[in-house]
């Protein structure tokens, strides 16, 4: 089964862009079957629904890459 990469982030985040593109160079690497998806989080719920702790969030099947670094759930 393929990796499944999830990039979240909240409309007109500075990093999300990039971050998606440094995603998509790493994974033409390491992995080039990987799915990568962007989400775009824009309201409290959402974020509440996703467990979304920040903008850029990636997750690689399911899992944040950096469950430490960040707080509570918001659209930061």
């Amino acid at each position: 089964m393929a990796m499944h990469v999830q990039v979240q982030m909240s409309p007109g985040c500075d990093h999300g862009q990039k971050t998606v593109e440094l995603v998509r160079r790493v994974l033409d690497d390491l992995s080039p079957d990987a799915d990568i998806e962007t989400v775009t989080v824009a309201t409290m719920e959402e974020a509440e629904r996703l467990g979304f702790r920040g903008s850029p969030t990636v997750l690689i099947d399911g899992t944040d890459i950096e469950p430490g670094l960040r707080g509570g759930v918001g659209l930061g």
